[in-house]
């Protein structure tokens, strides 16, 4: 069964209403939203019928889904993700074809910040206004113009290289009939062998997987070199060896599978590289201005969701300009910083205990020390006693104890539903 979630209205950054009563809700997905590894979500023989965890993956989606009926409209879902849309609307499709439970989100955004997509008639529809945004704010920023550049550089570097779009840069094994690995095999050998691959279908970032073949650091060389030409904000990240993402090769007609030869292009709007940041900035700005008595929670696991997971990010907000280069502990010194922080309408939840993440718990520590509950901390999503959903009902309860509007626009079904949870200020 697949579950079609209660249709909530998306409502755009820029007309937030006031006292409003919201949550928005910035979720990691794989081990942050989705506490399941991708081949248990994709593969066919995982999960089986009868299975214990399946059970568990159906009831923890079913309880989200729970939730989110109580919620009426009041929590808003957002996943923030590493993956490209391609790769995202795969895993749902795979989750749906295998008949388990899954609660779809309000809105995805891709590449840890990148394309940010709503969902509208059941098809995900990208968000141009956000696109438009970093044009402006990135030197004129156009993925489109950009990858017309890279083909002329690849061209001058590198003779009869074999241009292909692929939805997905990866093996057949993780996305079927997506993956490169599909569109290599309809090709004849001795274009497979200098493949350029550019993903399908994004604004705000680029990714090409390359055959071993080419010169790939003379191209990302002349990449940059065109980038401060046309005083276009964006970084070029070359990875020879993409462990996190495998591709083929093929050599004399044989085919193998290897780390990917990748390189990844991403805006620099303000001239600051995009990251999973930008999103619940905004939103969180557009609490701050508006007064809306809103709460903005972002939930990750990893070292590329730390920026969204920090409250100091956004004490600029308020006009506080800080040297991140001084520990905590002479930080939290400062009365202004420190009464910024705890009106700051803003909740981290940290999943699972990657080291990337350790000064964010020293972090958690100082603030409790003050009476301050920015953070909640757990070990595992799935958790039945302390798991995603129990970390999002504790934000919300100790957020309402703060604020008083809050917790009445959100109405008495949803209080009480948080009362269960409990909260920092209870325990």
């Amino acid at each position: 069964m697949f579950i079609n979630p209660v249709k909530f209205k998306i409502i755009p950054d820029n007309s937030i209403s006031f006292k409003a009563g919201q949550t928005s809700i910035f979720a990691d997905f794989d081990k942050t939203y989705t506490p399941f590894s991708h081949a248990q979500m994709c593969y066919d023989e995982t999960l089986p019928e009868g299975s214990e965890k399946r059970y568990l993956f159906n009831d923890y989606f079913q309880k989200i889904k729970d939730f989110s009926d109580t919620a009426k409209g009041k929590v808003l879902l957002t996943i923030t993700t590493g993956r490209n849309i391609s790769e995202y609307k795969y895993v749902e499709k795979r989750i749906k074809d295998k008949n388990l439970n899954y609660f779809s989100p309000d809105a995805v955004v891709t590449r840890d910040g990148g394309d940010r997509f709503v969902k509208q008639n059941d098809r995900w529809q990208k968000d141009k206004t956000k696109s438009d945004d970093i044009e402006k704010s990135a030197g004129g920023w156009d993925s489109l113009d950009i990858k017309i550049a890279i083909k002329n550089i690849i061209r001058r570097e590198f003779k009869n290289p074999a241009f292909i779009e692929s939805p997905v840069n990866r093996t057949k094994d993780d996305y079927g009939e997506m993956s490169l690995e599909a569109q290599l095999d309809n090709l004849p050998p001795q274009q497979a062998q200098n493949y350029v691959s550019f993903t399908k279908d994004e604004d705000n970032a680029i990714e090409i997987a390359f055959s071993n073949n080419l010169p790939t650091e003379r191209i990302k060389k002349d990449i940059e070199d065109y980038l401060n030409k046309n005083q276009i904000k964006a970084v070029v990240k070359h990875y020879p060896k993409d462990y996190n993402g495998y591709c083929p090769q093929i050599v004399n007609g044989q085919k193998s599978i290897e780390p990917g030869n990748k390189m990844f292009i991403k805006p620099a709007p303000e001239d600051k590289l995009i990251s999973k940041l930008y999103d619940v900035k905004q939103a969180l700005k557009n609490v701050v201005t508006n007064n809306t008595n809103d709460l903005i929670i972002a939930a990750g696991d990893e070292g590329n969701d730390e920026e969204m997971l920090n409250p100091l990010n956004y004490l600029d907000l308020y006009g506080i300009n800080i040297d991140k280069t001084k520990p905590y502990e002479e930080l939290l010194k400062d009365e202004k910083i420190l009464s910024s922080i705890a009106q700051m309408p803003f909740c981290a939840i940290i999943v699972g205990g990657s080291q990337k993440l350790d000064h964010l718990r020293h972090l958690d520590v100082l603030l409790k020390e003050k009476g301050i509950n920015k953070f909640v901390c757990i070990k595992d999503s799935l958790d039945k006693d302390n798991g995603f959903l129990k970390a999002i009902k504790t934000a919300m309860f100790d957020y309402a104890q703060q604020n008083p509007e809050y917790s009445f626009e959100m109405g008495m079904d949803l209080y009480m539903s948080l009362v269960d949870a409990g909260g920092s200020l209870w325990a």
